[in-house]
């Protein structure tokens, strides 16, 4: 795979360049910092390194965006998120892992703050397995049968997205963390996906069909992002 050089932020930064069978340029700042741009075939290097190099200061910001969201520790901000509440989280020390969750917040009992806050990851993991599947399921039923029979969801640990669509399997993956996220957050997450049943890219017709769907689904993804992303190694 080629590599192009970017000097951004201070630093050199690894830009992979493949070679696709798609329409357009498009660069990405993946969740763990790696940055990639996929190009058509026909389009020469010195154009791909030019639309790169007029991306400098993006990518700096956006790589360093997710080095700091390496550091993102539940036990340091105090709470966890959940559906848009904030949980107060109390840890105590002791060598049996443990955690206990009520209305009015969250207690782990673990020997370290890392080990706490894999305690919070896997606790919230369990609880997305359990109450998405239903918010899916209302989303779904808003669209009153459009997309035909219904799906069934799959909830998963995502690095990178917050939801998939396979079409051709009629499965649309949930990415766990949007747990962390308000409902109404969620729910322009599973109309999202549901609407790439009907159109596969996201191209007019798909902005479209999404603002049919979820009237200011641009501005529920801003909060979701802004809100969440940071929090993406976590579950």
């Amino acid at each position: 795979m080629e590599c192009i050089i970017v000097g951004a932020g201070g630093r050199e930064i690894a830009v992979e360049v493949e070679r696709k069978r798609v329409r357009n340029i498009n660069l990405r700042v993946r969740a763990d910092g790696s940055v990639h741009v996929s190009a058509p075939s026909r389009v020469p290097m010195k154009k791909i390194e030019d639309f790169v190099l007029s991306r400098a200061a993006w990518i700096a910001e956006k790589t360093a965006a997710a080095e700091a969201r390496e550091k993102f520790s539940f036990v340091a901000e105090g709470y966890v998120p959940f559906l848009g509440r904030r949980l107060p989280l109390t840890v105590t020390a002791g060598e049996r892992v443990r955690v206990t969750a009520a209305d009015d917040g969250v207690n782990v009992c673990a020997p370290s703050p890392e080990s706490a806050d894999k305690a919070v990851s896997k606790w919230l993991l369990n609880r997305a397995k359990e109450v998405l599947p239903a918010l899916f399921a209302e989303a779904q039923a808003e669209t009153n049968g459009r997309f035909g029979a219904p799906v069934q969801p799959r909830v998963v640990r995502m690095r990178a997205r917050w939801g998939c669509c396979e079409r051709t399997k009629r499965l649309i993956k949930l990415n766990a963390l949007i747990v962390t996220a308000p409902e109404e957050c969620v729910r322009y997450v599973c109309l999202h996906e549901l609407a790439h049943l009907e159109r596969a890219g996201h191209d007019a017709e798909f902005h479209a069909l999404l603002e049919e769907l979820c009237p200011g689904h641009r501005a529920l993804k801003r909060r979701l992002d802004a809100e969440c992303l940071r929090r993406l190694p976590q579950i």
